[in-house]
């Protein structure tokens, strides 16, 4: 097998792990912006929420975009997937501090740096490839 090949079936791996990890934080995202809305509150609850909100809109154009990269378009997928790990860890520390508030509170704070790690190994292969 070529190196190219190697590259490439890594790259396309970590694409299919990205999207999938997308996938799953969208759906705990959502419900964590559900949850938020049943609390009456403070600044907390509302970054919490905003939180939840990007990483479901940065994570629906993450798959898009990822969708139609190629080894050739690599410089929009890396802005996107940095955009991703940014929007993961505002809202994984969010959340974090959701649960602080209150202890029954269940966080997407798993999902979040699942999709981090996804991101920035994604990244790595299509810098490095």
């Amino acid at each position: 097998m070529l190196h190219d090949d190697v590259t490439d079936t890594l790259i396309q791996e970590r694409i299919r792990t990205c999207e999938s990890a997308c996938d799953e934080l969208i759906d705990v995202s959502e419900s964590c912006a559900d949850a938020c809305l049943g609390l009456t509150g403070d600044g907390d609850i509302t970054a919490c929420f905003l939180a939840d909100l990007e990483c479901v809109e940065v994570g629906l154009v993450t798959i898009r975009v990822l969708s139609w990269t190629t080894s050739t378009n690599r410089a929009a997928a890396i802005a996107v997937l940095d955009a991703c790990v940014e929007a993961c860890a505002a809202s994984a520390a969010a959340c974090e501090r959701m649960a602080e508030l209150y202890p029954a509170w269940v966080t997407c704070t798993d999902a979040c740096h699942r999709l981090n790690h996804a991101c920035t190994d994604l990244q790595v292969a299509l810098t490095v490839g």
